[in-house]
């Protein structure tokens, strides 16, 4: 069985955008130039809006708008054909392979219908996203990122209706968002939390259970402060202890984590332009501990008086 080959990409995206823009401009009987002074936009934004040839700008099409004085219908038609026209110029929404609202069973299927959502609305910019739902708590861009690009879910419940609302998602389809999305966080709790990176995984085997059930106490901004300042430490009480100084230009704080459960050579392997011999061992080869100390020269006759 053979895949359907992709729907190509139509050659003018914004064409049924540009007719449509061309009529409201003339049933208010209006010139292109008369329009660009009514607008404050010059007169060739205006050609190029009604050429089909680019999406105008959120802030073009509203002032192309309400120079028009188009009816609430037809502003909602003008900014319906923007967004397609853009869904259809960047032809990312047939390879999300996306499932209906009422047929997500997998939080991959939800992340997968989040993003075809947001390339419906017209793929939007992050902050142009956050503008679209003024009434709600802004919606931070990196979570906006992580959703689009299907890198996470959103951080709580309302974050999804936030980030469904300026998508243009209907109430109706916001429940069965909402369902989907409790489903897959009621053993979590609301908030989405990421999995433990994996460099610290590797070191909680060091660490006694009084000091890691505090550590899960501690969000992780002080987790990392808290290793910063200790590790520090650490490296500075090795330089002193061995008798040398740290090396021109190097900061205790960019290598202190990588020092701290490493042996010299591992050290030496990371940081292959610091001098070695700054970091050698101090311990004396077993030979030298059992070498016989040399006995001091004995002292010189003293000369007879005359």
């Amino acid at each position: 069985m053979t895949r359907s080959a992709p729907a190509s990409i139509p050659d003018d995206p914004f064409a049924a955008l540009a007719e449509h823009l061309v009529r409201l401009r003339k049933a208010a009987r209006l010139t292109q130039r008369a329009l660009a002074e009514a607008a404050s936009i010059s007169r060739g934004t205006v050609q190029r809006a009604e050429s089909g040839s680019a999406a105008p700008s959120p802030t073009v099409l509203d002032a192309y708008l309400r120079a028009c004085r188009a009816s609430a219908p037809d502003q909602t038609r003008a900014r319906l054909l923007r967004d397609r026209g853009r869904t259809g110029l960047r032809g990312r929404l047939r390879s999300l392979n996306a499932p209906k609202p009422a047929l997500i069973h997998t939080a991959d299927d939800l992340g997968a219908a989040l993003a075809a959502a947001y390339e419906r609305a017209g793929a939007p910019s992050l902050r142009e996203l956050s503008r679209r739902v003024p009434h709600r708590p802004p919606l931070p861009p990196t979570t906006a990122w992580r959703i689009v690009h299907r890198k996470g879910l959103p951080a709580s419940l309302e974050q999804l209706v936030t980030f469904l609302i300026a998508c243009g998602v209907s109430p109706a389809q916001q429940r069965l968002y909402g369902k989907a999305y409790s489903r897959f966080t009621a053993f979590r709790g609301v908030r989405v939390t990421p999995a433990p990176r994996p460099r610290m995984a590797h070191y909680t085997d060091k660490i006694s259970p009084r000091f890691r059930n505090l550590l899960d106490s501690m969000s992780a901004g002080n987790v990392e402060t808290a290793l910063a300042i200790g590790l520090t430490y650490v490296v500075a009480e090795r330089v002193r202890r061995d008798g040398v100084a740290l090396p021109a230009g190097v900061d205790p704080f960019s290598f202190s984590s990588d020092l701290l459960f490493a042996d010299d050579d591992e050290f030496l392997i990371r940081f292959p332009d610091v001098d070695a011999g700054l970091f050698q061992r101090r311990r004396p080869p077993e030979a030298a501990l059992h070498a016989r100390v040399p006995e001091p020269p004995p002292p010189a006759p003293a000369h007879r008086a005359a």
